[in-house]
């Protein structure tokens, strides 16, 4: 399998699952909870890592046991923590991940360590004969680890080593300004539909079709929408490709859209076709909001392959 470098987030999680949303200044009783690793690239990173490729993560966390407990799960999981670095000052991020009875989720975070990644904690080892490097937008909010970021597409860059982008959902209009001059060296990125306008700062009336083109006029190779009605997309210059969600029970859709990348991923490393590169990110993704929490939650190829077979 290959080696893939993956810059962004690393945060505990800690998911209550919440009945009934409370208004402004109100109590709310959880029914359950559970502490577990996240961030959107470690998600990421483990799920590729059980797909059996060589996964290195470039991050930051606090000298703290939320550190220590990240760092352990994550070497547990089979991705590397060479090039994650321990902030002397900020704490490892924590996310209060608050999941409805119907499995939607709503964050609330403190960015702590992984803000202080900056362009000169970035070891070019880590991406040392990279099949691919994967970032995460979370890693474009804040300005030290944007730089992080931006030194890891120059590195990618300059040993042609292809870039993926995974936007996050809620977050396009705080990282639109950031990603538009770097589209041109995006090889696939992947959004939502609703995403689009935003992005491009085009109008909300705009046709998919043309949002898609112009992606693709500035550069981008893959444009993979997560969803468009009841399919994910994928576009790419001479080909466009689609395949239907698959039909789960949804738990919890903690770590969906992470899962969902790692599938492309696995895809696009692995020279599948287009089609089955959209069936099997669905696939990863649905695997994923079968389940409570992400990170160690992660979809392995047999689960994903499991759904896959039975749905045929």
């Amino acid at each position: 399998m290959a080696v893939i470098a993956l810059l962004g987030d690393i945060n505990i999680d800690l998911v209550l699952d919440i009945p009934v949303y409370p208004g402004e200044g109100g109590e709310a009783i959880a029914t359950g909870q559970m502490v577990a690793i996240g961030g959107s690239a470690t998600n990421t990173a483990i799920a590729l890592a059980r797909a059996g490729h060589e996964c290195r993560l470039i991050g930051r966390v606090g000298q703290d046991a939320w550190g220590r407990q990240a760092l352990s799960e994550l070497k547990n999981a089979g991705v590397s923590t060479r090039w994650i670095g321990e902030d002397p000052a900020e704490p490892t991020q924590l996310n209060i991940v608050a999941v409805s009875t119907m499995g939607e989720r709503t964050m609330f975070a403190y960015r702590g360590a992984n803000a202080q990644l900056s362009a000169d904690m970035i070891d070019q080892t880590a991406l040392a004969d990279a099949a691919l490097l994967h970032l995460s937008g979370y890693a474009f909010l804040q300005p030290k680890q944007a730089g992080a970021a931006l030194r890891a597409i120059d590195i990618a860059e300059r040993r042609g080593i292809p870039i993926t982008l995974d936007i996050p959902g809620g977050v396009v209009a705080a990282l639109a300004e950031k990603l538009r001059p770097l589209l041109p060296k995006l090889d696939t990125i992947l959004l939502a539909d609703s995403d689009l306008p935003q992005l491009l700062d085009r109008p909300g009336n705009a046709t998919l079709d043309s949002l898609v083109a112009d992606l693709l006029e500035r550069g981008v190779k893959r444009v993979a929408i997560k969803g468009h009605g009841t399919d994910s997309l994928l576009r790419q210059a001479n080909a466009s490709d689609r395949a239907p969600w698959f039909s789960v029970e949804v738990v919890d859709t903690v770590g969906a859209g992470d899962a969902f990348a790692a599938g492309h991923i696995h895809g696009r490393i692995s020279g599948l076709s287009g089609a089955y590169c959209c069936r099997l990110a669905n696939a990863f993704g649905a695997v994923a909001v079968t389940r409570k929490g992400a990170g160690q939650a992660m979809p392995s190829l047999d689960e994903v392959f499991s759904l896959m077979t039975a749905t045929r």
